[in-house]
């Protein structure tokens, strides 16, 4: 029997713990309006798979992204966040771009890098992600964004140069 394929969300849970174990955090998080807004560029940048390699996200600067490259590609973010924030996340395909093809699937994972917070198929309008939850701990939160198809079916792919997406953070 050949060995079952490995699910990029655990890779994904494994590199932040390690990621986590090899670089302390040297700033408190903060997400109130009087601390600064850490730079972030308008496109996410490869490679994003692992939590090292994580690109920044930060409220009301939103991302535009691409699930392409690889055939089980997943894109992953990071913000922090301190107790008591009230955040609503979302991912826009078609609505960003009316050529897209992506069916957007997105997790947000507490510090942990294990413990799934909250996740989403098509809570937003068409196929598109929407999330709104409370941080209950202060940290360093993780975000995946992937293709539905490929969160679904551990053997399927999809890298269409055309799946592209809008992500987003903002208080609520």
């Amino acid at each position: 029997m050949p060995p079952r394929p490995t699910s990029p969300l655990l890779l994904l849970a494994l590199s932040a713990v390690l990621a986590g174990c090899a670089q302390p955090q040297l700033t408190p998080p903060c997400l109130t309006p009087s601390c600064p807004t850490p730079p972030v560029s308008g496109n996410e940048t490869e490679p994003n798979d692992n939590a090292a390699a994580a690109n920044a996200l930060a409220i009301d600067r939103p991302l535009k992204g691409r699930i392409a490259g690889q055939p089980r590609d997943m894109d992953l973010f990071k913000f922090d966040a301190e107790a008591g924030a009230r955040l609503k996340l979302t991912v826009i395909s078609v609505g960003a771009d009316p050529q897209s093809t992506l069916d957007p699937y997105v997790e947000v994972l507490l510090p942990d890098g294990f413990t799934v917070l909250e996740h989403d198929d098509d809570s937003g309008a068409e196929l598109d992600s929407e999330l709104r939850f409370n941080v209950v701990t202060a940290g360093t939160y993780f975000v995946a964004v992937t293709s539905f198809r490929i969160h679904d079916d551990e053997r399927a792919a999809d890298d269409r140069a055309t799946n592209t997406y809008q992500l987003a953070l903002a208080r609520r």
